[in-house]
């Protein structure tokens, strides 16, 4: 949970344009943070983020696609994790949570709504910089 992503989006090197870079960023970012945001957004109750969430999981790009579909992709997977960023930032810090049996829920979660909130704010900005260019 505590991994650190990096997600400070440098100039292109030789062959490596700034929107393979941003794909790279959020690749990484799906790879090792959704199933911490699912968890965080389900033990909140927030099952209005399971379309934007669903929607990230269908992204694709074909072996044939373009540069504007690589931009078209980047844009919508960012629409989507502003939707979920809007949605962590509405959860209020100390949320007491309760399990199903009515026990107080994980300790933990503030911790997870701080570092999940912090690590999509990154992505956010990293694919932000990777569509300006």
């Amino acid at each position: 949970m505590n991994s650190i992503i990096f997600t400070h989006v440098a100039e292109p090197v030789a062959g490596v344009s700034i929107l393979d870079i941003g794909l790279e960023r959020l690749g990484a970012w799906l790879d090792t943070e959704r199933e911490t945001l699912g968890r965080v957004f389900a033990q909140a109750g927030r099952w209005e983020t399971v379309s934007a969430l669903e929607a990230l999981d269908q992204l694709h790009l074909g072996p044939e696609s373009s540069t504007e579909d690589l931009r078209e992709l980047l844009d919508h997977a960012r629409t989507c994790l502003e939707v979920l960023l809007e949605a962590l930032r509405a959860i209020p810090g100390r949320c007491a949570l309760q399990t199903a049996w009515g026990l107080p829920g994980p300790s933990t979660f503030d911790a997870h709504l701080r570092w999940s909130a912090a690590r999509l704010s990154d992505v956010v900005a990293a694919l932000n910089h990777a569509l300006a260019a």
